[in-house]
């Protein structure tokens, strides 16, 4: 009994080892996580519209982030998940920013994309302080 109790545990231990390693694993085909950090300081957050696009061998085009209730508030993460068409191994992120609404002014602090290459990261750590047009946008290169 005590064998059969052993190999139980060693199924069901591998099991949960694959479920946690899930987690951090790439994302399937043209699923894509992008996080946006917001820098933790004063009047950090903004009420304007964000839209990004993700460069690698091809580009995503524009998309629009934005859940329901408020985003891109002071210290705050906020998810967001599309399925896309692969853009390949992720080069550089593009984000416009239009600079309207009450809390127009946005201190970013690092944006990370989960996809089907893996993970990126795109610091910041910096205030956008007027508009970044789609004509014109920041570019982030990957860390």
């Amino acid at each position: 009994m005590k064998v059969a109790t052993t190999a139980v545990v060693g199924v069901l231990a591998a099991a949960f080892a694959g479920t946690l390693a899930m987690g951090t694993a790439q994302a399937a085909p043209g699923q894509y996580r992008i996080e946006v950090r917001t820098c933790n300081v004063d009047k950090a957050g903004t009420d304007s519209r964000v839209e990004v696009r993700l460069n690698g061998t091809t580009s995503s085009g524009w998309i629009n982030l934005d859940n329901p209730g408020d985003d891109r508030e002071r210290g705050k993460t906020d998810v967001y998940d599309f399925t896309l068409s692969e853009v390949g191994p992720l080069t550089s992120f593009d984000i416009a920013f239009d600079n309207k609404g009450d809390s127009s002014h946005w201190c970013l602090e690092e944006v990370v994309v989960r996809g089907p290459q893996g993970v990126t990261i795109h610091p910041h750590h910096n205030w956008l302080r007027s508009a970044t047009t789609k004509t014109n946008p920041l570019r982030l290169g990957s860390a």
